[in-house]
């Protein structure tokens, strides 16, 4: 039986992340362009009809503010009359009732313990789809069947803050990542000690439905770097340290097959809390998050050496790195926002062609541009070398499927970009993968199941086409198979 690829979600609580940072990301990008749309509508537009009244008709301005007036007045009785429309009504109030449950339902999650949202999340699924057979997607006559789901849950390196645009008097100016990181292993412990409690009374004595293989967060600046005095070559001990700690074992997997095995001989029921006592294989790959400080190409100095050293370990080791690659995200200073740009990591990929990298989220919706980059990097042909130029690089579709029209705008972004071209499309198609955002993603979707069943439902895409993107692509990535 195959497994299907959750390869981008989270698993945090309300202790893990800076909650400014999530009131901010709240703010700019649900709020704020609400505000700015309404102030166009109620400043910009009778600024613009005082204009044209002035200009294109014999009156002179008081005339025309007169005229203004009248016509403002007239379009707030217009819309007071509409808002009086009980079925207009409940509907308005039933949009901003949505938005804010499913804010509320985000920090629910993130309150809840991380070893209980797993075991719920697989009674929901249990509960949503008939599992008896496995998960199954069907269509046009055909169906793929997946026994089980893989988690990815990627760490975020908090600590690093930029506090020199916040007034406050108290501010958060560090967040050790440890604490973190000990909370996730527990959850991923307690969620195969104690799922059976819940789930054998309703579904008898089953296996778990997820296999979670984490990604430990790094932000290179955090690390410290000494400079040797005979060569005076920059390098970080206790970044060494770290990947050495946790990936030091990747190198003897001589096969994406041993990797795996590797993996899933992890005994995570019998974790301790000991942080110490994790080594390599309890973590999957890395995740760096730009929005949060991470360069990943700086001016030449120490901090370029440090992303080096990392670049350098993961292509040696067949360490996949997912960064975040939007506008959006957890900002916590406006010049960390280039950071997360595609063209940025162009520039390691010069140097480093052979990373095996995945931008996730495609990208964004709020930039065409970038998705566009995305495209054009991974469809790069190297003539000299008669192969395609940045062979593991990947996108994800992560928080790309809140609706149900998410994967008709995908399927039309594609042949905007290829052109036309069976070839292309393949290409393409083989370097996307499927992933949720969970639990960020409930900002905007109502559930997990939701999210899944928009992606099975789909149309946009044949059953072979989901099959790349839920399980072959991201398998290729990880380097398992």
């Amino acid at each position: 039986m195959a497994s299907f690829y959750d390869a981008h979600c989270h698993m945090m609580n309300l202790s893990h992340p800076n909650l400014t940072a999530i009131i901010r990301r709240i703010y700019f990008e649900a709020i704020r362009p609400l505000l700015k749309r309404y102030l166009l509508y109620v400043i910009l537009i009778p600024v613009v009809i005082l204009v044209a009244i002035k200009y294109f008709a014999s009156v002179t301005f008081l005339q025309a503010f007169y005229l203004l007036s009248m016509l403002v007045g007239g379009l707030l009785l217009i819309l007071l009359l509409v808002f009086s429309i009980p079925a207009v009504r409940e509907y308005m109030v039933s949009k901003l009732r949505d938005k804010l449950s499913n804010v509320m339902n985000l920090l629910a999650v993130m309150e809840t313990d991380i070893g209980d949202c797993l075991i719920q999340l697989e009674e929901e699924l249990r509960g949503k789809f008939n599992l008896d057979d496995g998960l199954v997607i069907s269509g046009n006559g055909e169906k793929r069947v997946y026994d089980t789901i893989v988690l990815t849950p990627l760490i975020m390196d908090f600590a690093l803050k930029n506090n020199r645009n916040i007034k406050q008097q108290y501010r958060v100016r560090w967040k050790p990542i440890v604490a973190q990181v000990e909370d996730l292993c527990l959850g991923i412990r307690d969620y195969y000690r104690h799922r059976m409690r819940y789930i054998k009374p309703k579904y008898g004595d089953i296996k778990p439905l997820f296999q979670i293989f984490p990604f430990m967060g790094i932000n290179t600046k955090m690390y410290h770097s000494i400079t040797e005095k005979s060569t005076g070559k920059n390098f970080s001990v206790t970044l060494e340290s770290l990947l050495k700690k946790n990936f030091g074992d990747f190198g003897n997997d001589d096969s994406p097959e041993k990797r795996k095995e590797n993996l899933m001989n992890v005994k995570w029921c019998d974790f301790t809390g000991d942080i110490e006592a994790i080594g390599s294989y309890y973590f999957m790959g890395i995740k760096v998050y730009p929005p949060l400080g991470f360069d990943p190409w700086p001016e030449p100095g120490i901090e370029r050496d440090k992303v080096c050293i990392l670049y350098e370990y993961c292509i040696k080791n067949n360490i996949p790195i997912t960064a975040h690659c939007s506008p959006g995200g957890f900002i916590v200073d406006k010049s960390f926002k280039d950071f997360s740009s595609p063209y940025k990591w162009e520039m390691v990929l010069k140097y480093y062609n052979e990373l095996r990298l995945n931008l996730a989220h495609f990208g964004g919706v709020e930039n065409k541009k970038w998705p566009e980059k995305i495209t054009s990097m991974i469809l790069e042909y190297d003539t000299a070398r008669s192969d395609y130029k940045y062979p593991n690089l990947y996108t994800d579709i992560s928080y790309q499927g809140v609706d149900r029209n998410s994967y008709k705008k995908l399927k039309r972004l594609i042949e905007k970009n290829i052109e036309g071209e069976e070839k292309k499309r393949r290409r393409l198609l083989e370097h996307i993968i499927f992933g949720s955002d969970f639990m960020i993603n409930l900002q905007d979707i109502g559930s997990y199941s939701d999210y899944l069943r928009y992606f099975f439902d789909t149309d946009a895409f044949t059953i072979d086409e989901k099959d790349h993107l839920c399980r072959i692509n991201a398998e290729k990535f990880l380097y398992i198979s």
